[in-house]
């Protein structure tokens, strides 16, 4: 699915997926914490109080976990896409085509399958 119009936070891990915090920067590598970030997903853009969250266009090619950033809007052109696949009974985001985990309190995309984090969502009305 492209689009997920009902706001939802994230879990990965039993970790909330945090709002990011302002430091000057253009992109912020994302993380866990206490507060959890609300989100929809329109268009492939996972969207969240003016920031998108995904993976760089621009990665090493290595089989290393990928990092998620948030971005500033406007550079959307500069995030892969994100999509909601069902699986089974559930909806997991895949950023092209990896799932999230956790490293450190820091969100990554990762390409093997050893290191499949567990996503949970919580739909808000």
């Amino acid at each position: 699915m492209e689009s997920l119009t009902r706001p939802f936070t994230i879990t990965v891990d039993s970790q909330k997926v945090a709002p990011p915090v302002e430091n000057g920067d253009d992109r912020i590598h994302a993380t866990t914490g206490n507060d959890a970030a609300v989100f929809t997903l329109n268009d492939c853009h996972l969207h969240s109080n003016g920031w998108f969250l995904g993976r760089f266009q621009v990665e090493d090619r290595s089989l290393l976990p990928k990092r998620i950033y948030w971005f500033k809007a406007g550079q959307e052109d500069s995030i892969q896409p994100v999509f909601a696949v069902e699986e089974g009974d559930s909806v997991v985001l895949k950023f092209t085509g990896a799932p999230l985990v956790t490293i450190d309190n820091r969100l990554f995309a990762t390409l093997l399958d050893g290191m499949l984090g567990h996503q949970e969502w919580l739909f808000r009305s």
